[in-house]
């Protein structure tokens, strides 16, 4: 794998900040589903088509594994077996091996504190895998709104797999309850959707490798996090796994298609 960086460390917000931040979501996303998307569209069909730079930034989780194997599905096995006691249980394969990956963190030391503590306490063989994507930088000749779309879409994206590691981690330590959490949940997939469904409006998004490629992580996420908003699962544990798996899908998604 290429080593690149980025994947910025950030402060956990305060409960107080949660709250405010909850109720600043639910304003944004009732914004969004109001306004009409159709005249959107029309306006932008006549709009004057610029060349600009686009800067995707590198990405980079670490991720704590909770095992190694030859073949996918044995992985499989394993991961559907620790998935309700809040891993991700998400499988991948690099370095010449299937991993099942329980949580992902941004930074190192913070992923190996965690891989430490399961091999200590619970005997697993837990190790850090690094998952990364270099940054890349586009031009792109589009409206300028269709260029702004791209953008934000990519940074939900990408604020999207940090933010739902920390739900996952809130409600392991108790600070959220599972309602809250599958509301917030509820609030992104509503935000997903409605960015997937305004990109997918400019003409030629649909055969545009970038802007196809954006609208369906979009739309993978919001059914992701949907399911999430709508399981009768009760217990946090297998909520937080949910919500972590959401997440690391998210970023593997993303970092494809920077590759891609």
């Amino acid at each position: 794998m290429k080593e690149t960086r980025v994947w910025v460390r950030r402060e956990r917000p305060t409960a107080l900040a949660w709250s405010i931040a909850l109720a600043v979501t639910m304003l944004a996303v009732y914004t969004l589903t109001w306004t009409s998307a159709r005249p959107r569209a029309a306006q932008v069909s006549a709009a004057p088509r610029v060349t600009r730079e686009v800067a995707l930034e590198a990405l980079e989780g670490w991720c704590v594994t909770l095992g190694a194997f030859e073949d996918a599905a044995r992985a499989r096995v394993e991961a559907a077996g620790c998935a309700g006691r809040g891993a991700a249980g998400c499988v991948v394969e690099a370095e010449g091996a299937w991993h099942v990956l329980g949580a992902m963190y941004d930074s190192e030391r913070e992923a190996r504190r965690m891989a430490d503590r399961l091999r200590e306490k619970d005997g697993l063989q837990a190790e850090v895998l690094p998952l990364r994507a270099e940054a890349i930088r586009l031009r792109v000749t589009a409206p300028e709104p269709q260029i702004e779309q791209i953008e934000a879409a990519d940074t939900l994206l990408t604020e999207q797999a940090v933010r739902l590691a920390d739900i996952a981690l809130r409600l392991d330590r108790g600070q959220l309850q599972p309602d809250a959490a599958r509301t917030l949940c509820a609030l992104t997939a509503t935000e997903a959707q409605a960015a997937a469904e305004k990109l997918s409006l400019f003409p030629g998004a649909a055969d545009d490798p970038l802007c196809a490629g954006l609208t369906r992580r979009l739309t993978a996420l919001a059914a992701q996090l949907n399911a999430v908003a709508q399981t009768r699962q009760t217990a946090p544990a297998a909520l937080s796994g949910m919500i972590r798996l959401a997440g690391i899908d998210d970023f593997i998604g993303l970092a494809e298609l920077r590759k891609g």
